[in-house]
């Protein structure tokens, strides 16, 4: 787990930006609980995904 996320760090670290952001949204109560976890599918997935969406092919 730990080789994945750390091999995939764009996705890993765009996740954790979306979680510290998320986390924020709710102390500050500008977000509910409730949106909070429908959020978190989003984020867990990102943590785990490759970077495939990351990669620009070159042009031919």
């Amino acid at each position: 787990m730990k080789t994945r996320i750390f091999n995939n760090w764009r996705t890993s670290l765009l996740g954790a930006f979306f979680l510290l952001i998320s986390l924020l949204l709710v102390f500050y109560k500008i977000i509910a609980w409730g949106e909070f976890i429908a959020f978190l599918p989003t984020i867990f997935g990102l943590l785990y995904v490759r970077d495939t969406i990351f990669k620009i092919n070159p042009k031919e």
